[in-house]
Parts: C-alpha cells; structure tokens; sequence
C-alpha cells in the first residue's frame, strides 16, 4: 500500500536578516492516503563523496507507516514535518536534494528545493 498521497508546502530558508539566527530551517507536509503514518527528517549520511556540488544539502525524508494489525481510516491525513534545522550550516547550502526512505516505488518524490537566501 502506497502511503504518500502529496508533498505540500515544501521549505529551506536560512535567514541572514538583522537579528535573525544562523540556521538552515527545512520543513513541510506530507499528505498520507490513510490516517497512521508519520515521517521525519534529518540529515543524510553519505558514505564517499558528496557529489560535484557540496552547496546541495542532502536530507532523508523517512516514511513511517502504522503499524501492522493498527486499524486506520481510509482519509487523506497531513502529517506536518517536524523542521530540522541545522545551526549553524557548516557551508552557505544553495538547494536541498531528498532522499525518500521507506517509501513504495510509486509515490510522489518531492522536489528539489533552492534554499531562500531572506537578506
């Protein structure tokens, strides 16, 4: 059973306004087809090199089901994602690229996303 539905309201700031803390905030809203699930982020730990671009941050998008035998309710549910936020970033991150785990072959991928820049 595919779990994900929709990826909504999909965000990576680091703010660099006066007053504003040095952190790399990313969060969002997974839309489930049934109720039961939930998800995280967190960083992604590469083994090797991090590819041509070390300005992309990698994160794990980890889909959690219900578990077995937990009766659910056949309901688009939001799961809002608690927001990681890395504090502070070690590099001036430009785009942040997902990696879904636990996840069926045919659900949504979210996109990636440019890191917003507020000055």
């Amino acid at each position: 059973m595919a779990g994900v539905n929709s990826y909504k309201g999909f965000y990576a700031i680091h703010d660099h306004m006066p007053g504003a803390e040095d952190v790399l905030r990313i969060g969002g809203t997974v839309e489930f087809r049934t109720s039961g699930w939930s998800a995280q982020l967190r960083p992604h730990e590469r083994k090797g090199p991090t590819g041509i671009n070390p300005f992309i941050f990698y994160v794990d998008l980890v889909l959690v089901p219900p578990p077995d035998g937990t009766g659910v309710a056949e309901v688009l549910t939001d799961f809002e994602l608690p927001e990681l936020r890395l504090e502070p970033p070690t590099l001036e991150y430009q785009e942040v690229l997902f990696n879904v785990v636990g996840g069926d072959e045919d659900e949504p991928v979210p996109n990636r996303l440019e890191v917003e820049h507020p000055r």
